[in-house]
């Protein structure tokens, strides 16, 4: 199989020795051809495992922050996290410390982010979730099922930490005396581990984020596999040759790859154009639909169908998020209430029924910003946490959101508190103003509710050190 492939390396030893001679690149050079290759990897090795954001909402989310309408947070955070794996793996490209388990194990920590659960089924097919915990190794048999119906068995949970570090033994040795060429290294590595699948989630971006690591580390540029169906088609029929002891089809798909990296960064270098066929056309679509976004919500009002619209994108994520964040901290208390209460644009208040789970306060909410008859001014959710765990330490704790709604935009503040007389006499806190508009941006919601529930926690904290510090 080296044999047949030699022609190939010297093709692509030939290009980098012509990409050398024109490094370094020029500042804007390097820059131009740098974020292209990070919204393009980005972008492909999320699709390819189903990541619903087009290129052109994957370039608007890393560029500009912005989320796009009726995508999964999910989703978002998927790029997000892919984005700050690479950064991390640009940072210790030229880190002349060995790869280890324990470098891959935080590298999955920043691709995945926080814990979270995922669609699955059980082994009788029925649906379920199953957790996902960023860095460690998969808990659960994670085998998959290929196009011809047969099941391809990964390394069991038991399995994985013993051929992890045969792995990393293995390509130790062969950056200390290299028996392959850095191209062929990368690929093995990739296909090496994606046969491990050492994680319950995220192997297939993790083998890419790898191999690139290595390719980067022999002086190649970052490699792309595109996420285009012939492109994906044959990249898994390539490693399925490979599972089956024909590696031959997925090192030269790798080098193909490769090699194109090499024609791109080259063409930068010489300060010509970058640009794929349909990339600029992509890009002008997105600029349209963006323009036609803002001419239409813009300049919305207030008005029943506005808040119908902002509930049904916003305000019902937003209450529902925050209610997922406060739940953790259900445990260390007694009793929990949950409280929602809405006054509209006569000056009425209305209470939503009150309980220990948020179900109601969203069904009142529901109903409340649904409604045909009654244009909502404000809406406050309230939790409150009675009776600390602890009879040494007696304290009861409170938080709320409240948004409120203008004639052009509404805003949300916020306050965390001990509770004594319902929180009142407490200062709020201003978290957020936007603009009524049709799309939702999730990911800034989802991290102020982060850190109203690390508020709570912070307080909680300060309490019992309290209690420790008094004297007895």
């Amino acid at each position: 199989m080296m044999n047949a492939a030699m022609p190939l390396f010297a093709a692509l030893d030939r290009l980098k020795a012509d990409l050398d001679i024109l490094r370094p690149l020029a500042p804007e050079q390097e820059q131009r051809v740098m974020q292209k290759f990070r919204l393009d990897w980005n972008y492909h090795s999320n699709a390819i495992e189903g990541n619903s954001l087009t290129l052109g909402e994957t370039r608007s989310l890393l560029l500009h922050g912005l989320t796009a309408e009726g995508k999964p947070l999910r989703d978002h955070l998927d790029i997000k996290g892919h984005n700050e794996a690479i950064l991390g793996l640009e940072e210790v490209v030229h880190d002349t410390r060995p790869l280890t388990e324990q470098f891959i194990r935080e590298m999955h920590k920043v691709l995945l982010g926080e814990e979270h659960y995922k669609p699955a089924h059980t082994p009788s097919g029925q649906p379920t979730r199953q957790r996902i915990v960023p860095g460690q190794y998969k808990s659960s048999t994670n085998n998959v099922q290929t196009a011809t119906g047969e099941t391809f068995f990964f390394a069991t949970p038991e399995e994985t930490p013993a051929k992890m570090h045969d792995l990393l033994t293995w390509y130790r040795q062969e950056t200390e005396t290299p028996t392959l060429h850095p191209v062929a290294l990368a690929a093995e590595f990739h296909h090496r581990f994606v046969s491990i699948h050492p994680f319950d989630d995220g192997n297939g971006r993790m083998s890419r984020l790898l191999m690139n690591l290595i390719l980067m580390r022999h002086g190649y540029p970052i490699t792309v596999i595109k996420a285009d169906e012939p492109t994906r088609n044959r990249y898994l029929a390539a490693l399925s040759s490979a599972d089956a002891g024909d590696p031959e089809p997925f090192l030269r798909f790798i080098i193909e790859n490769v090699e194109a990296s090499l024609r791109l960064m080259i063409r930068a270098a010489k300060g010509e154009s970058i640009e794929e066929p349909d990339d600029m056309d992509k890009r002008i679509a997105l600029l349209k639909k963006q323009i036609q976004n803002k001419e239409e919500f813009g300049k919305a009002s207030w008005n029943l169908l506005t808040q119908t619209r902002l509930y049904d994108t916003t305000i019902r994520y937003w209450l529902e998020d925050l209610g997922h964040e406060f739940a953790r901290i259900d445990s260390l208390f007694d009793e929990v209430k949950i409280r929602l209460e809405v006054q509209d644009t006569s000056h009425r208040y209305f209470e939503g029924a009150s309980g220990p789970t948020l179900s109601k306060a969203l069904e009142f909410a529901t109903d409340a910003f649904t409604n045909t008859e009654r244009l909502i001014s404000s809406v406050k959710l309230s939790f409150e946490w009675r009776r600390f765990l602890s009879s040494a330490i007696p304290f009861s704790q409170g938080s709320y959101l409240e948004l409120k709604f203008d004639q052009y935009d509404y805003n949300a503040t916020a306050a965390v508190y001990e509770y004594i007389d319902n929180g009142f006499g407490c200062k709020p806190e201003q978290l957020y103003q936007a603009k009524y508009r049709s799309s939702t941006d999730a990911i800034r919601i989802h991290g102020i509710n982060q850190q109203l529930a690390s508020k709570v926690l912070d307080l909680i904290e300060t309490k019992v050190a309290e209690a420790d510090s008094s004297p007895s």
